[in-house]
C-alpha cells in the first residue's frame, strides 16, 4: 500500500489501513477458554472475527459506482489509532452518479434519512452534510454521514489525490484527517495527537509533528529532533519550547490553541444552525410522517428535496 501524492515528497507513507477489527483480545479469550471446554467434553464453536461493518459498507458503495473516501472516526480505525468508532463518515464526490449509487445501496439496507440535507450535489456544495441510519442484519445500528467539502480542508483536489487505498478501503490522507478532527469536542484532540505521532514522529515528517503534536514530551522530542524546522515554525508552543520556556507555559499554549480551534468549530456550527433553523424544524415534522407511514428511502429523498428547495426559495 502506498499513498498517492502530487509530487511524492514530504508525505507519510508508512501507515497501513486495516480492514477488520483487532483480533488479539478475542484470541486471548478463546485460548484461555479452550482447556475448560476440552476438560468438560464440550464442543466449542469458535467465533469468527466480524469485519468492520463500515468497511464492508464502503465496499458496497464502491461496487455501486460511488466515489467516496472513509474519513473521521473510521479513518482513525483504519490507521490503527482507534479500535472502534460507532458512526461512519464519508467524503463523496459532488456528482450525481456517486449520490445515486450511495442512495441505491442505502435503500437496499432500508435506511432512513436523519437530520441533514438531501444527498444531492446542489446541497453538498454548500458544505452541508447528509445523514442516514439503518439496522444491520446483525442488529447493529449503522449511521452513515456524507459531505463533499469537509470543514477546515482547503485543498480538496489534494485530499483526493493523497488518499490511501488498501483492499478496497479508500481512506482520507492523514493531514486532511488531522484537520477534520479539529472539532469542538475535546476528545478529538487525542486523535489529532496520535495521528501526528504516527505520521510526524514515526513517519519522519517534521511539519506534521511540529504543528499537530498535542503532548508536551512528544512535542519537545520533535523540537530537539528538528531544531532548524522548529526555529521557523510559528506555532506558539513550538516557539516557547525552542526558546527553552518552562513546561507550564508550553502546556498552557497547547491548551489555548485547542480551545481556539474548538470555539471556531462551535461558531461554524452555530452559523449553520442560524441559517437553517427553519429547515431543522420542518425536517422533524416530515420525519414523523415517514415513521408513521413507513416511507422508503427513495420517497424520503424526493420529499426532502422538495422541502429543501422550498426553504431555499423562501430565503432567496
Amino acid at each position: 500500500m502506498t499513498a498517492a501524492t502530487p509530487e511524492g515528497e514530504g508525505r507519510p507513507r508508512a501507515l497501513q489501513p486495516q480492514d477488520s477489527f483487532p483480533v488479539g483480545p478475542c484470541l486471548s479469550l478463546i485460548c484461555a477458554f479452550l482447556p475448560v471446554c476440552f476438560l468438560a467434553g464440550t464442543v466449542l464453536a469458535l467465533p469468527t472475527v466480524m469485519e468492520n461493518p463500515y468497511f464492508a459498507l464502503h465496499r458496497e458503495f464502491k461496487a455501486a459506482g460511488a466515489d467516496v473516501l472513509i474519513s473521521s472516526g473510521q479513518a482513525c480505525v483504519a490507521f490503527g489509532i482507534a479500535t472502534f468508532s460507532k458512526d461512519g463518515d464519508w467524503i463523496i464526490r459532488e456528482d450525481q452518479r456517486s449520490c445515486d449509487a450511495v442512495l441505491g445501496v442505502l435503500g437496499k439496507h432500508h435506511a432512513d434519512y436523519r437530520l441533514g440535507v438531501p444527498l444531492h450535489p446542489d446541497w453538498l456544495r454548500r458544505g452541508l452534510t447528509s445523514h442516514f441510519e439503518f439496522q444491520s442484519a446483525e442488529g447493529m445500528r449503522i449511521r452513515a454521514d456524507f459531505c463533499s467539502r469537509p470543514p477546515r480542508v482547503t485543498d480538496l483536489e489534494r485530499m483526493w489525490a493523497c488518499s490511501v487505498s488498501a483492499e478496497g478501503v479508500d481512506v482520507v490522507d492523514v493531514e486532511s484527517l488531522i484537520h477534520l478532527k479539529q472539532t469542538r469536542r475535546v476528545r478529538d484532540y487525542s486523535m489529532v495527537g496520535a495521528l501526528a505521532e504516527v505520521a510526524g514522529l514515526e513517519g519522519n515528517t517534521p511539519e506534521v509533528a511540529l504543528r499537530h503534536l498535542q503532548d508536551y514530551e512528544l512535542l519537545a522530542q520533535a523540537v530537539r529532533r528538528w531544531p532548524a524546522q522548529a526555529a521557523q515554525c510559528d506555532r506558539e508552543a513550538v516557539r516557547l519550547l525552542h526558546g527553552l520556556a518552562p513546561r507550564p507555559a508550553v502546556v498552557a499554549a497547547i491548551a489555548v490553541e485547542q480551545d481556539a480551534l474548538m470555539q471556531a468549530d462551535q461558531a461554524r456550527l452555530a452559523a449553520i444552525e442560524a441559517q437553517y433553523g427553519d429547515y431543522t424544524r420542518s425536517f422533524g415534522r416530515l420525519r414523523a410522517t415517514w415513521r408513521k407511514a413507513k416511507t422508503g428511502l427513495a420517497e424520503q429523498h424526493r420529499e426532502l428535496m422538495l422541502l429543501a428547495q422550498a426553504l431555499r426559495e423562501a430565503k432567496a
